[in-house]
């Protein structure tokens, strides 16, 4: 895109709009833009992806997370590397385009993965969609208002295990 007042025109707007920039309600030109900018955007995941990890090169417990619940799982990984267990975070930045191949690279050695957010489960369906092991990817997650604490994640990773609750 030229930069504000170059040598090109063009129109900024929440309006769809056609391949010169002027506004247009056509159903086939807004499909096939919204079409190009998305594939556009997809393609380039990998580069537009960031993100932060912590501990990933011999974790075996790891959680995915990203927003406010990042902080509380970072938490608890330190606390249960203090403990000899073996635990990381991938810790998501940007959640779309979804990291697909960051996810799957840096959970493949898991035993569990456990994401970590405060919603209904909306990126452990991504995580799960890209992991080698689907059926070891596992939710965490709050949804009253409150902020999820490092003992709530510990809790469900102890029932996972096995530990009780």
């Amino acid at each position: 895109m030229s930069d504000f007042g170059g040598v090109h025109r063009y129109n900024v707007t929440g309006l769809y709009h056609d391949i010169w920039g002027f506004p247009t309600e056509q159903p086939e030109t807004v499909n096939k833009l919204l079409y190009h900018l998305v594939d556009k955007i997809e393609a380039k995941a990998a580069e537009i992806a960031r993100w932060k990890e912590y501990f990933l090169d011999d974790a075996q417990q790891v959680f995915v997370s990203y927003g406010s619940a990042a902080r509380s799982a970072l938490h608890l990984v330190h606390t249960l590397r203090g403990k000899g267990i073996r635990a990381g975070l991938l810790e998501l930045q940007t959640l779309w385009p979804f990291p697909a191949e960051l996810v799957r690279d840096r959970t493949e050695g898991a035993r569990n993965v456990y994401v970590v957010e405060m919603n209904m489960g909306h990126i452990m369906a991504q995580v799960r969609q890209a992991a080698w092991k689907p059926d070891r990817v596992f939710l965490v997650n709050r949804v009253d208002g409150q902020l999820i604490t490092p003992t709530d994640i510990g809790k469900v990773m102890r029932v996972i295990e096995g530990r009780g609750f």
